[in-house]
């Protein structure tokens, strides 16, 4: 093999600092636009931007220029545009082209465009083609066009009448708690071994927000599992106070000379197994011709993954008026709500979800029924 002959194949390229970035990128330093779409394989935009720009510099570029200039040291790189000096963008990047032809999110050509560079992205599914419009066709005109120079206006006015008509919407008033800002749910199962629902929770933490210093914490809450039902510790409601130090290493949290512990993963979907919150058996059943049994790996479906394809026959059986909702709900997994967060005095407040609220989804399951019958 010949000499690399540009800077993503060098071994002065940062991999170490761009994975460590991407990492925080997708906890909870993550761009406030993905929360609009759920998507599986969105790409951090910090290592999206080291990838397109590596690809263009060549194999002796300096590795400390690479991260100045790729913000890559920054706390959210993600937040920062970065900065190309004049002579370097009009010899690597000026006039180069990207094509994504699977763009998906669009990770790749908002970091590219950002750069600079002429971008082409490309994607069949109808909800990313429009989504990508919104994040890099519609701003990208807006910053360029005076014609659309009203974007950000409408965009306001038009999201705040949206967000009137809901509020006033009877069936969301029915439904949805007025100063809930989200809910957060899992999935239970029934655990084959006490023929319980257990949830299935892959993450505690609710909320573990750094201040600027990093020797304090602006934030620390997390869920726990106490009786049968998920509550909440806030420590932040505990010590009355809104910044303090504290250590968080492994689960354990120390502060004020107090210790506290923070639940590990129930649910590991790459080994396919789980523990049952009630009984702590081990979920690791097979499924083959329809019987639950403890059997090799490769023996027939994980039994998780069979409920969850169950509970989505049985939801289209519903909707069709195949099946009673109690049958629906007698599934081998059924999703669940564990808490409730509403936003008091811009901070988040974060409360345990309530048989009410699982009322009213279960409700709004029946409203989804009547509009699928309507139409």
């Amino acid at each position: 093999m010949g000499s690399p002959s540009k800077f993503i194949e060098s071994s002065g390229f940062p991999l170490r600092l761009v994975n460590a970035t991407s990492s925080r990128e997708k906890g909870g330093g993550r761009p406030p636009y993905w929360e609009m779409v759920f998507w599986w394989t969105r790409k951090p935009l910090a290592g999206a931007r080291a990838l397109v720009a590596g690809s263009l510099l060549p194999a002796d570029f300096s590795k400390f220029r690479f991260i100045t200039m790729m913000k890559l040291n920054a706390p959210s790189p993600h937040r920062v545009t970065p900065i190309l000096p004049q002579e370097i963008y009009k010899k690597y990047f000026k006039g180069k082209k990207v094509l994504d032809p699977f763009a998906g999110f669009g990770s790749i050509p908002l970091e590219a465009l950002r750069l600079g560079v002429d971008t082409v992205a490309v994607e069949l599914l109808p909800t990313a083609y429009v989504f990508l419009k919104a994040i890099l066709e519609y701003p990208h005109r807006a910053a360029n066009d005076s014609k659309w120079s009203r974007l950000i206006s409408d965009v306001k006015k038009w999201g705040e009448w949206i967000t009137k008509q809901l509020k006033e919407d009877p069936d969301i008033k029915e439904l949805y708690d007025p100063d809930v800002a989200v809910y957060i749910g899992t999935w239970e199962v029934k655990c084959p071994a006490c023929g319980k629902y257990t949830p299935l929770i892959g993450n505690w933490w609710l909320a573990r927000v750094r201040g600027k210093d990093k020797t304090r914490y602006k934030r620390l809450a997390w869920m726990d599992w106490s009786n049968g039902m998920v509550t909440v510790k806030d420590l932040n409601k505990e010590l009355r106070v809104n910044m303090f130090r504290a250590t968080v290493k492994e689960g354990e949290v120390l502060c004020a000379g107090r210790e506290y512990k923070v639940r590990e993963a129930n649910i590991n979907a790459r080994r396919e197994t789980a523990n049952c919150l009630l009984c702590n058996a081990e979920i690791d059943h097979r499924v083959v011709d329809g019987k639950v049994a403890k059997l090799k790996k490769k023996e027939g479906d994980w039994y998780v993954k069979h409920a969850l394809r169950e509970w989505n026959k049985n939801l289209e059986k519903f909707l069709k008026g195949e099946i009673t909702l109690q049958q629906l709900l007698e599934s081998p997994a059924k999703p669940t709500l564990l808490v409730k967060v509403k936003i008091i005095n811009k901070d988040l407040e974060f409360h345990s979800a309530t048989r009410e609220d699982l009322k009213r989804l279960w409700k709004a399951l029946k409203k989804l029924k009547q509009m699928w019958e309507d139409t």
